[in-house]
């Protein structure tokens, strides 16, 4: 029984099957300096509501949301995540994101079963806020299950016209 647990957060995400960040920086935060500039009452409990998400004494904070107002200037932010080992938050700035998922939950039909460029768009406002779409596509896998397929990465000013 205390093997399933071990092995089920190894599952859960099984059907993303590449997520690869061309990572430029990092910036971690305390959960004490994310919730005082992101609530205005004092927050002295800190609770991990997700991986992305933290409770600030009752007000629930988006942690991307957070990376979103404090790297700013950042061209190149990414996404923010928590870290519970750490008590951290960890904001990701990167050029380039490639990210390929397998469409084999009934969960994933919202995801799987529109055009591939909402599909991706969606995944983007996640994964890789910042960047440009260069790519979307569905393909078949070597074993004919729906594959979606998304790269993003920063375009030069130059070349977005």
């Amino acid at each position: 029984m205390v093997f399933l647990f071990l092995l089920f957060p190894l599952f859960v995400n099984a059907h993303v099957i590449q997520d690869d960040v061309a990572t430029t920086d990092r910036a971690n935060f305390s959960f004490r300096s994310v919730c005082d500039k992101m609530v205005t009452h004092e927050s002295p409990l800190i609770d991990v509501v997700s991986g992305t998400e933290l409770d600030c004494m009752g007000k629930k904070v988006s942690v991307g949301e957070f990376c979103e107002k404090e790297l700013a200037a950042d061209p190149y932010y990414l996404r923010g995540y928590v870290n519970k080992e750490k008590k951290e938050v960890v904001c990701v700035s990167g050029k380039k994101v490639l990210f390929k998922y397998l469409c084999v939950k009934l969960s994933d039909k919202k995801l799987c079963e529109g055009n591939a460029k909402s599909a991706c768009v969606f995944i983007q406002n996640k994964l890789a806020r910042r960047l440009d779409m260069v790519h979307s596509s569905f393909t078949q896998n070597d074993k004919g299950i729906k594959q979606l397929n998304c790269f993003f990465e920063s375009i030069p000013l130059y070349e977005k016209k």
